[in-house]
């Protein structure tokens, strides 16, 4: 077999590798290595699982890269599966966890049916509700989201400061993120611009865990307020708002329902990419597309979208 042949079969089976490193994830398995290199019967007495069994598991692990063995069948953490841990200053767990979850995994099974009717929100399909509403109502599932939106939040911090590197912050107090989470990047930008003012607004369950908060941990407590709320009925006044990882859960006939305050000076508003063109970025760019298809309603070129808002 060519390449060619050989890079379609890695393809087919590469749902092999990430459903593997889910289990591993969701067993616990990285968390159980953190502190130190342990045999299979030691994390499976941890875990509370089967030792012949979960051998299997972790040398595939390994074979992805993300555990070492060594000659007595003993497992560390490999580098890349260091990234695996709760602990990570920059963990991917909960990534891991919602991408190949039960939920997202469920609803790729849709798309040729969304393609070929040109429709969208395979998640109704499958579970009768929309991903948030879900999440409100499922405590463990809603859990998994906060922790994958950190999780993105800390990566996608970095390239949202060097995005606005050169950006003018003089003629603004006040910062609103609109749906910002934990108020990760927005911490990080009072952090760098210290005169500014901050405001999260964010759904009220996912705020209400306050030692998950990040103001006091990044020393910006004094400048920045956590207001609990819905972007669509009410938006706190600000100077700029600030909306990441937002808009593509939503078609142009919701996103046009949300417009900042009407009164006071007409405030700015901030959009912010990587603007990389490297391959892998490339698909990282064009393959969420798809994934918009399955779990929310948005449509991919959002048409319409920044007009309408221009407009509020």
């Amino acid at each position: 077999m060519d390449d060619t042949g050989a890079k379609v079969m890695d393809l087919i089976f590469g749902r092999w590798r990430s459903q593997i490193l889910y289990v591993g994830v969701k067993l616990g398995v990285f968390d159980a290595l953190a502190s130190g290199a342990k045999n299979a019967v030691q994390v499976a007495h941890e875990l509370g699982v089967d030792a012949g069994m979960l051998y299997r598991l972790m040398r595939a692990l390994g074979s992805l890269e993300l555990l070492r063995e060594d000659t007595t069948r003993t497992f560390a953490l490999a580098p890349m599966g260091e990234w695996l841990c709760r602990d990570h200053p920059h963990s991917l767990r909960g990534m891991t966890l919602l991408e190949e979850g039960p939920e997202t995994y469920a609803t790729w099974r849709h798309l040729p049916a969304l393609i070929t009717e040109g429709q969208q929100n395979a998640f109704i399909r499958e579970f009768g509700q929309p991903v948030f509403e879900r999440a409100a109502q499922n405590p463990s599932y809603g859990a998994v989201i906060n922790e994958a939106m950190s999780s993105y939040s800390r990566i996608h911090t970095t390239l949202v400061l060097e995005a606005l590197e050169h950006y003018d912050f003089s003629g603004i107090t006040h910062l609103c993120d609109v749906g910002g989470g934990h108020g990760y990047m927005l911490c990080s930008l009072l952090v760098k611009y210290p005169h500014l003012r901050g405001t999260v607004l964010e759904l009220p369950s996912v705020i209400a865990q306050h030692e998950l908060l990040w103001a006091d941990k990044m020393g910006v407590g004094d400048q920045c307020t956590f207001v609990p709320g819905d972007m669509f009925r009410e938006v706190p006044p600000a100077d700029a708002y600030l909306m990441k990882y937002i808009m593509h859960d939503w078609n142009d006939a919701s996103v046009a329902r949300f417009c900042p305050p009407s009164t006071g000076p007409r405030p700015s508003m901030a959009a912010c990419c990587s603007s990389s063109t490297s391959s892998p970025a490339r698909t990282r760019r064009t393959l969420p597309s798809c994934l918009i298809f399955t779990c929310s309603s948005c449509s991919p070129d959002g048409k319409g979208r920044w007009r309408n808002i221009a407009d509020c």
